[in-house]
């Protein structure tokens, strides 16, 4: 049987998340405190227990066509025991079912695994995101001499830089209020910083988490700022020996960035998906993934 879970079934849900996924007691107590498990949670059952379950949650995906709106698929477990009986199969057909039923365009996902990729795309989904990713290392950061002010970002503040970054590609997710606010607790809750870089006219956002001398750049979103620049903003505040960035796909960068697959959709509106893939833009963007 499938459903939306019950809240009855907290305590169920957390222990199939850590043997899936082995995140710790508060990291999963944090992000059930944040989301509607009775909206956001499917559940498959055997014997009236969740033995599988997947997050459905809100997000919208800007195009050149208009905004669609769209779920993330996250987080999809089954218990190792009852693994091979084609639950979660089942499951994302009943979540596919209960989305196009509500007039959503498509669903995105973010594989865990690369062999992952092979399993969704037999299930109907296309991989349609790639990230580039970069590592780059002190000396190569031309040393920034400019005034400059480092502060963290609010929610406004990395909506508006989100939408100047990527409001160009031919579609991009968009993290409407709520989900926004919710990665930018989440990026504290696990240690890093999410950080408005300011110079004269030109602004950006890098989401960092800094550890032992190299700096993670989960996000970095643009606006009239160059990713050289950026970097030597930062390394005003690191001070770090190593950059680790995830990149949009084709974004302008000095740096050897190496593109990689970093996201798949379901489509559940045919002619959306043909109107929309065969507008000319930059490629696809998909960051702040829960991963």
């Amino acid at each position: 049987m499938i459903q939306f879970a019950e809240e009855s079934m907290r305590g169920t849900l957390r222990d199939l998340w850590q043997e899936c996924f082995g995140d710790s007691n508060d990291y999963v107590d944090f992000y059930f405190q944040n989301h509607e498990i009775t909206k956001h949670t499917m559940v498959y059952l055997d014997d009236g227990q969740p033995v599988s379950m997947l997050s459905l949650l809100p997000m919208t995906v800007v195009t050149k066509m208009g905004i669609l709106p769209a779920r993330y698929i996250y987080a999809v477990a089954t218990k190792t025991s009852h693994r091979g009986r084609g639950i979660s199969t089942a499951l994302l057909e009943g979540a596919h079912k209960q989305m196009k039923g509500l007039g959503i365009k498509l669903s995105v996902l973010v594989p865990g695994s690369g062999p992952l990729y092979n399993f969704y795309g037999k299930r109907g989904f296309e991989t349609q995101f790639s990230t580039g990713r970069a590592v780059v290392g002190r000396d190569k950061i031309p040393a920034f001499k400019d005034s400059f002010t480092i502060t963290d970002a609010g929610t406004s503040d990395f909506m508006q830089v989100r939408e100047k970054a990527f409001g160009g590609r031919t579609m991009f997710v968009r993290w409407d209020g709520d989900a926004l606010a919710y990665r930018l607790a989440e990026t504290a809750f696990n240690g890093g910083e999410t950080l408005l870089l300011s110079i004269k006219d030109a602004q950006a956002v890098a989401v960092c988490y800094y550890h032992d001398g190299c700096v993670l750049v989960k996000e970095l979103a643009l606006d009239g700022m160059r990713v050289e620049t950026a970097l030597g903003v930062l390394q005003k505040k690191y001070d770090a020996q190593e950059y680790h960035l995830r990149l949009p796909a084709g974004m302008a960068c000095p740096y050897l960035v190496k593109e990689a697959p970093s996201g798949m959709a379901y489509w559940y509106d045919r002619q959306a998906r043909e109107r929309v893939l065969k507008e000319k833009g930059g490629a696809p963007y998909i960051s702040l993934v829960l991963d």
